[in-house]
């Protein structure tokens, strides 16, 4: 079977201009968890999860320094990092901002869903954009994936009743 077969399409996408507050609203209303950053053409340059918009308004913790004369060294260099990482997405007042644009998988409506399953096994992933000729498609998400089951289960069910 081919995601273009069970994708979810058109994808609700924002822009990178879009603002944290009207994210959070679609993604409230519509009941999903998490879409896709276009530009101007529907290409990806990010996504914003649930995950995201959690983390951004979570408290921050300071890591620890070291007073050196007049400065101040990060003990952990690893939290000082993860600190500014966080205290970027605390900041962050669009969709371009918070968006995170590295690693991002994607698929092609062509691919097999067999792929699709692969990549939601890993816990961090929770949707995957469907990009054709550049642009964003559709997307497919953990529930796209669990109706699929139920169907395929459905399917299987049937067939086993009948042979009895």
């Amino acid at each position: 079977m081919n995601i273009r077969e069970m994708m979810t399409s058109p994808a609700i996408t924002v822009t990178t201009d879009t603002a944290i507050q009207e994210v959070a609203r679609l993604m409230s209303t519509e009941l999903i968890s998490g879409v896709p950053v276009v530009n101007t053409n529907g290409g990806l340059e990010g996504v914003i999860t649930e995950l995201h918009l959690i983390v951004r308004n979570a408290p921050l913790k300071e890591p620890q320094y070291i007073a050196v004369l007049s400065g101040l060294i990060p003990i952990h260099l690893s939290e000082h990092r993860a600190y500014k990482e966080r205290l970027r997405q605390a900041l962050a007042t669009t969709a371009g901002e918070l968006m995170d644009s590295t690693d991002i998988a994607t698929l092609s409506p062509d691919d097999k869903v067999d792929q699709a399953m692969t990549i939601m096994s890993n816990p961090e992933n929770t949707m995957i954009p469907i990009v054709e000729h550049g642009a964003v498609v559709g997307v497919v998400t953990r529930t796209d994936l669990v109706r699929l089951i139920e169907r395929l289960e459905g399917r299987l069910e049937e067939t086993t009743e009948g042979l009895t």
